[in-house]
């Protein structure tokens, strides 16, 4: 099963939920707090809990391929008939998750009237917010680490291998020097060889002539 497509994304998608309901548990109790729809806090919050949800929404479109895949050919991952009912009820419950997390923004609840509660929870909730608002920066900043943690890790690996090419390179630079030399001293042999074969033949050629003279005379 570790080659089934549906994992690959399941658990991404867990996650993803996970931080969109600390999201809009956040947006929840800033709106239950602030006096204008318009509060800056407020509508950060959204942008937020939106692209998070919009963000699911694309991996809940994968995963109903994934779905589908392993739904047609459940044998190929070994699944069975009560696997794939679980992961359909994922898929299900996953989507009303969201579903519900934006119907609730797009008609918030009445504001609590004034009194006792709200007075007395006041300090709480702020207490409660910025712990909500500290656990969501350090899971980004814990993210951050990880791609930081990556990037060197292949940082060093390319480092070590352009290490190796620069051995490569300069064990290639001497051996082209030695056959350098050695080439450059076969040419000077050639010369010299060249030199003398030139001097013997000049030799052969006067002891011929000389000889050729004495024939004459004779």
């Amino acid at each position: 099963m570790e080659d089934d497509p549906f994992l690959i994304v399941k658990h991404q998608v867990e996650d993803a939920v996970d931080n969109a309901s600390v999201l809009f548990d956040s947006w929840k109790r800033i709106q239950q707090t602030v006096s204008s729809p318009k509060n800056q806090e407020l509508l950060w919050t959204a942008d937020e809990l939106t692209s998070c949800l919009e963000a699911i929404e694309q991996d809940l479109d994968d995963l109903d391929e994934a779905f589908a895949v392993s739904q047609a050919n459940p044998g190929k991952f070994n699944l069975k008939v009560s696997e794939l009912n679980s992961r359909r009820s994922f898929l299900t419950e996953s989507r009303n998750k969201i579903q519900n997390i934006r119907n609730t923004m797009a008609n918030p609840p009445a504001k609590k009237g004034k009194g006792s509660d709200i007075g007395e929870g006041s300090s709480s909730y702020r207490s409660n917010r910025e712990q909500d608002n500290d656990r969501y920066i350090e899971d980004e900043h814990q993210q951050q680490t990880i791609m930081m943690q990556e990037q060197d890790t292949h940082l060093d690996s390319m480092s070590g291998t352009l290490v190796n090419l620069k051995e490569i390179a300069g064990t290639m630079n001497q051996e082209f020097d030695d056959q350098a030399m050695i080439l450059d001293d076969l040419g000077d042999q050639v010369d010299r060889s060249q030199g003398r074969l030139q001097r013997a033949m000049g030799r052969v050629k006067e002891i011929l002539r000389k000889e050729e003279g004495k024939c004459y005379i004779e």
